[in-house]
């Protein structure tokens, strides 16, 4: 089920958003609602107000069913999603916005400014390839745009898999180092992979953990970085330790099973 944080009212007067609302707003909303008040953004289904196991505020069909197909549903809730929370961190953001620049032409997902700082974030649920990203980066680069990409899990693995080619063959001669691993990112294309069930998350090689919030606004001060192969916000501490703390509990549970 595609979880949306808006949804429309009905007669075409404005939009309904859950980042919005207070608990409160949220649960008073629940109580008084009636069905066909307010329809999804995807289609003119009934749009239901609910709260995800975790207790996060979202708006799902009301018959489960819907006209858009189920990637089409998932592109259009992460951009709502995206759009949200720039505006949220005090940016004029909108989406399928059209721009230019030296290197071309493009149609941002989701565009954003704030002061001097112009951000473009590219949703991508289908498969394209490297060259794509890199060609697309590359025209946000010279046109003095940063650039975001985000994922659906299968295809960040999918990017994640081609960037550590492109890694083995130009950085380390096409064979594996002594260490018989290395962290497959690029320093060009900045990207992580975004879940939405159950709830709205930021994930990323190397253990890299986010909300969607605090990992745009480390991308609009700069501090969501490439480091050592790894795309992580100002370094790689946390990521670390939690590759430490992972480690130490499958030790633990492989001792575990050896004392039984």
């Amino acid at each position: 089920m595609v979880q949306f944080v808006e949804a429309r009212r009905v007669g075409g007067d404005g939009v309904v958003n859950a980042l919005r609302m207070t608990r409160t707003e949220w649960e008073q909303l629940q109580r008084t609602y009636s069905v066909g008040e307010l329809v999804m953004p995807c289609c003119p289904s009934p749009a239901i107000p609910k709260l995800s196991p975790n207790g996060h505020p979202f708006f799902a069909h009301a018959s489960g069913a819907c006209s858009s197909s189920e990637e089409s549903q998932w592109h259009q809730a992460a951009k709502i999603l995206v759009r949200s929370a720039l505006e949220d961190l005090g940016c004029t953001a909108s989406m399928e916005e059209p721009g230019s620049g030296d290197r071309g032409r493009w149609q941002a997902d989701v565009w954003a400014e704030r002061g001097s700082v112009k951000l473009a974030v590219e949703i991508q649920r289908s498969y394209q390839s490297l060259r794509d990203y890199r060609d697309r980066q590359e025209r946000y680069r010279a046109a003095g745009v940063l650039g975001l990409w985000l994922l659906r899990s299968d295809r960040y693995h999918t990017l994640c898999k081609s960037m550590g080619k492109e890694r083995l063959r130009t950085e380390f001669g096409g064979k594996f180092p002594p260490e018989g691993h290395f962290s497959p990112c690029l320093a060009d294309v900045p990207v992580a992979r975004l879940e939405l069930e159950p709830d709205p998350t930021i994930t990323g090689a190397g253990f890299f953990s986010a909300s969607v919030p605090q990992l745009l606004d480390a991308v609009l001060t700069g501090r969501f970085r490439c480091i050592d192969g790894l795309w992580c916000i100002d370094n790689l501490d946390s990521m670390r330790q939690a590759l430490k703390d992972s480690r130490d509990r499958a030790a633990a549970e492989r001792e575990a099973k050896r004392r039984r």
